[in-house]
């Protein structure tokens, strides 16, 4: 049996029950193993076409495998975008992503190619063989295909791996204070995701020119899709805790909230620099679970942007106030609970778009105004 068609079949069934197994992970569905689900579906179609190519030919003329040799270019250009996404997904609030309206911009080009793939389609199976629309429109299309794939596909790739990379950077800064065991997992899974998927693209391309590498990139991408069923089944996510809502009744998680919302602002525990969401929930006689899951269904958020947000609003306070100008922004940064200036400059923009010295210089203009 031709080894080419093995892998081939061993990538198609392993994504394609891998997007199953991921998205009937048992549990609260979140937005990340959505979008992890439909990126193992995606790559799994994608290897189904290129099964069915080589199995059946690629110039066969039977109407849903030239469909679906059209819809694989399409497949290709959602893979860029969705990766981005599940990426971003880690790291921000699943509302927050639904409600964007740049979402659907993102998926454009594969929306556009779509359109034109089907009209053609349909287009090709009206129009006369030996006509000159025929000859045409089948070669307008070969060469929009061949342009998105070869151009488009390489752009997207391109552009949302350094927006990837640049994302996780930033994350990194902002929560490498963080001694929450679900951030680090996170963290860390986000870098190996980002990082397989690079090695992967790469690989693809130079596999192009050099066809020796095109078995190493096979088996490389049945490593890269094991792991990616795996660690999306396992759902590396902030403070998904394992508790069952029956666990933490409403009741008691009422309890909770009122205690936490009451020490954090009689105590202000987010002024401590080593303050965790183990001492936190010792503070107020709960548990890290409880009080991890408490702050992700109330506040939308997970511990470290929880704490970074009251920070936050006392370092706009400090700095409003002209009485601290004595005060340097590494000071302001120490006084509100942050143990470097570069996480508190990152947690600040990130939380305001302006830096602390932009916020400092805005309020001393409106306080004379």
């Amino acid at each position: 049996m031709d080894i080419r068609l093995l892998l081939l079949g061993i990538l198609t069934v392993e994504s394609l029950a891998g997007s199953t197994l991921v998205f009937w992970v048992k549990g609260e569905k979140s937005l990340n193993v959505k979008l992890i689900s439909f990126f193992l579906l995606t790559l799994g179609l994608i290897f189904l076409q290129s099964l069915v190519s080589n199995m059946f030919g690629e110039m066969n003329p039977h109407p849903l495998i030239v469909l679906f040799s059209y819809l694989f270019f399409v497949l290709c250009l959602l893979l860029p975008p969705t990766f981005y996404w599940y990426t971003l997904s880690l790291v921000r609030d699943d509302k927050k992503l639904l409600i964007d309206r740049n979402v659907l911009g993102h998926y454009l080009p594969a929306i556009g190619l779509f359109v034109i793939n089907i009209f053609s389609f349909v287009a090709l199976y009206v129009i006369p063989v030996e006509s000159e629309k025929y000859t045409l429109l089948r070669t307008t299309l070969e060469y929009v295909n061949f342009i998105s794939l070869l151009f488009v596909f390489l752009v997207q790739n391109v552009f949302y791996l350094l927006y990837a990379w640049r994302l996780y950077y930033s994350e990194k800064i902002i929560l490498k204070e963080s001694q929450n065991k679900e951030t680090n997992l996170t963290i860390k899974w986000m870098k190996s995701f980002i990082l397989l998927y690079t090695i992967l693209i790469i690989l693809l391309y130079l596999s192009i020119p050099i066809t020796e590498l095109k078995f190493l990139f096979r088996i490389f991408t049945v490593v890269y899709v094991s792991l990616i069923i795996y660690f999306g089944r396992n759902n590396y996510k902030f403070v998904l805790e394992n508790i069952k809502s029956e666990t933490l009744d409403e009741t008691k998680r009422s309890e909770i909230k009122k205690r936490l919302m009451t020490f954090i602002e009689s105590d202000q525990p987010y002024l401590d620099q080593n303050l965790t969401v183990i001492s936190l929930a010792h503070s107020i006689n709960t548990n890290s679970k409880y009080l991890s899951y408490l702050i992700n269904k109330e506040f939308d958020c997970n511990f470290s942007s929880f704490i970074n947000k009251y920070r936050i609003e006392k370092a706009k306070k400090l700095l409003s106030n002209s009485e601290n100008d004595i005060y340097t922004i590494e000071s302001i940064s120490s006084m509100t609970g942050f143990k470097s200036k570069s996480t508190f400059n990152a947690t600040f923009k990130k939380e305001t778009q302006l830096t602390p010295s932009q916020f400092k210089i805005n309020a001393r203009k409106n306080s004379i105004i």
